[in-house]
């Protein structure tokens, strides 16, 4: 079967029209710098537009057409739009992160390279600079429609430590409800200073390291969250709450105070367990098992004391 030609873009446009120039001049420069500080206030930090009509309108394919310059706004206020909504769900974490992946502060606009394969609209950052792709066959279309694919695009770029998505599960799935189950937790063990350790980074990078796809990231600290809840639910179960003999053989095994969340190579069970180490309550799972079952964790647990 023969191969698919690679797309080859097409060469900018020498001179444009006039009347192409004056739409450009009219509809895009003229609140070209108006636009600029908007995204600058929203980033906080200076970000320059930097889009060429000639390069652009190359892609144009109706001759009657003359609104170069509408179409360039159209992507700069489509950005504008879908960075609030991204500014307005990760706050100054996504601003950190934004910036420290589109680290020229610049955006461009520009035909797709994937040429027929392509969505209508994508986007990417490449050296630094976030680019707005267009597919080659629909320059103008769904200009406002790059909301996720803002959060792919920065969460592709290399970067240190946990992802946005993962950072803001926890904000809000876990630290926005812990402290009420911790309570609910020191009821049902009789442990007033009982710790509750997560274990986000090291659990982060063994899921990062073994799964092929990033959808659980979105949800990490909910999926988090639930292991000590439903942990809470089958200590209850078992008899723990208000009972002072259970509540004191668990003292005398949890000398560190502390259940701790573990992503482990292996495990004996089928999906997840809970064993004791160190003095420590230790639910452990595998990054295969990550999430599934969690209404299991510590069935049987009065066993090990």
């Amino acid at each position: 079967m023969p191969k698919t030609p690679a797309f080859t873009p097409k060469q900018p446009i020498e001179k444009l029209p006039l009347a192409v120039r004056k739409d450009v001049r009219d509809n895009y420069e003229a609140q070209k710098e108006e636009s600029e500080k908007t995204i600058s206030d929203l980033l906080g930090t200076p970000f320059k537009l930097v889009l060429n009509p000639n390069e652009i309108w190359a892609y144009n394919d109706d001759t009657s057409s003359f609104r170069a310059g509408s179409v360039m706004t159209g992507y700069v206020d489509g950005f504008i739009s879908c960075l609030k909504r991204f500014i307005e769900k990760y706050e100054d974490e996504g601003k950190t992160h934004f910036n420290s992946a589109v680290t020229e502060s610049e955006l461009k606009v520009g035909v797709n390279p994937l040429g027929d394969k392509a969505p209508t609209i994508d986007c990417a950052v490449k050296d630094g600079v976030f680019w707005i792709l267009f597919h080659h066959t629909s320059l103008g279309y769904n200009q406002d429609y790059i909301y996720d694919n803002i959060v792919a695009a920065i969460e592709a770029a290399p970067r240190e430590g946990m992802s946005l998505r993962a950072k803001h599960s926890i904000a809000e799935d876990w630290e926005e409800k812990i402290d009420d189950l911790k309570e609910e937790l020191i009821g049902t063990t009789g442990i007033s200073d009982l710790i509750l350790d997560p274990n986000f980074e090291e659990n982060y990078k063994v899921l990062k390291a073994d799964k092929s796809d990033d959808g659980w990231e979105e949800k990490f600290g909910m999926a988090t969250f639930e292991y000590f809840e439903y942990f809470r639910d089958n200590l209850v179960r078992q008899g723990f709450k208000g009972d002072d003999m259970l509540q004191e053989g668990l003292a005398d095994a949890l000398t560190s105070k502390k259940f701790i969340l573990r992503v482990v190579p292996k495990i004996t069970a089928s999906y997840n367990e809970v064993v004791l180490d160190d003095g420590a309550a230790c639910m452990q799972t595998t990054s295969d098992n990550w999430w599934v079952n969690v209404s299991q964790v510590g069935e049987g647990f009065i066993n090990l004391l």
